[in-house]
């Protein structure tokens, strides 16, 4: 049997994302709840604001598979999302806060 990796969609508190995302990109990553930048991949949390990490969402996921299945592989607690929906859902959530 050769496993793969294939999208699940499910539905999360976009509040509850930021708050626990490392974004990670070519070279390192940032904090999602405070903005901390140069972040190492394999950081259980933030430096700054000690935030634990939850979810991982690579800015081009394409050019890190490598990393995206190690991280898989060496924590498995980790959940990897998808970044350009996550933006979306963001940016969405932006605008609604806005027009209350």
């Amino acid at each position: 049997m050769s496993e793969k990796s294939i999208r699940v969609y499910k539905t999360f508190d976009v509040k509850e994302i930021k708050s626990h995302l490392l974004i990670y990109g070519d070279l390192t990553g940032s904090c999602a709840n405070c903005s901390e930048m140069d972040i190492k991949l394999d950081a259980t949390q933030c430096p700054s604001c000690q935030t634990e990490y939850k979810y991982i969402a690579f800015r081009n996921v394409k050019s890190n598979i490598p990393k995206l299945y190690k991280i898989m592989a060496e924590r498995p607690n980790i959940q990897i999302i998808d970044h350009e929906d996550y933006q979306r859902t963001l940016g969405a959530q932006k605008a609604q806060d806005f027009l209350k």
